[in-house]
């Protein structure tokens, strides 16, 4: 059983993580402050960290630059909370490897669900049945016309990001969904997909970021189809000088995105 340790110094939201998290199925501390997030953390070696931002006694951003360098807490994922809405705070959670970052009040079914994903759990558009060869990446058994692509949605919109997924997973395809540049960049090196389908407006990110920073991070030259609601002047070109291989305004053709998707990731 998975081990959660939540650092917040609000005793109410404290508790009621716990409880969440508990009926999912976690085992779970808590502390309320920054030194005994520490202390607990070092001793229990939890297998992931929320961590709120403003703590007493220390600052939660400098709590999780030290939880990187001990032994005990270096390869736990960490998710942030925070009341805060400073527009740097993204960004720094970003530096540090955060695997998301929710400001308060959040939805608790959300961040269990990022929480699973950060665990290396099944998400809720994978496909239960598939099984990977960790050497052919393609279903067990099956011939050369079943591989399963993977393809990761980076929309704020949810309608949109659960409406693609949808219709993904019927044309055959293997959906995730993350709603924010940070989360997205996460999911991205923790998946490595096939093709990124990337918003370009997203609150507290840039489309154009999330697509710089993962080129940094994969050593493949992962294809990305943009999606915009603005037509903004050079955002056409600003995506293909990052290599993109396709670009939609919204609203867009549903079938006309496939069919670019299928020239980036042939099905077969």
């Amino acid at each position: 059983m998975k081990n959660v340790l939540i650092i917040e110094d609000d005793p109410k939201i404290a508790a009621a993580l716990e409880i969440r998290f508990r009926s999912g199925g976690y085992e779970t501390e808590s502390a309320g402050d920054a030194v005994a997030g520490l202390s607990k953390a070092v001793d229990n070696q939890p297998d992931l960290i929320i961590l709120d931002i403003s703590l007493p006694g220390g600052n939660g951003l400098d709590l999780a630059q030290r939880f990187k360098t001990i032994p005990e807490t270096r390869w736990a994922p960490i998710i942030f909370v925070t009341a805060s809405k400073a527009p740097d705070l993204r960004r720094r959670a970003m530096d540090l490897g955060a695997a998301g970052l929710f400001e308060k009040p959040y939805d608790a079914a959300e961040l269990l669900a990022v929480a699973g994903h950060a665990l290396g759990e099944t998400g809720m558009f994978k496909r239960p049945i598939a099984r990977f060869d960790p050497g052919a990446d393609r279903l067990a058994g099956a011939s050369s016309s079943q591989v399963l692509r993977r393809i990761l949605i980076i929309e704020d919109d949810r309608k949109i990001a659960l409406a693609l997924a949808l219709r993904l997973q019927a044309a055959g395809y293997e959906a995730s969904i993350a709603y924010d540049a940070l989360t997205g960049v996460n999911n991205a090196v923790q998946l490595r997909p096939d093709l990124i389908l990337l918003d370009i407006s997203m609150p507290a990110g840039d489309g154009f970021v999330v697509a710089g920073r993962v080129r940094e991070l994969l050593s493949s030259a992962t294809p990305i189809i943009f999606l915009t609601a603005h037509s903004q002047g050079d955002a056409r070109q600003k995506a293909m000088d990052l290599g993109a291989c396709g670009f939609f305004e919204k609203p867009f053709d549903a079938e006309e995105l496939l069919a670019a998707i299928d020239r980036a990731i042939p099905r077969s």
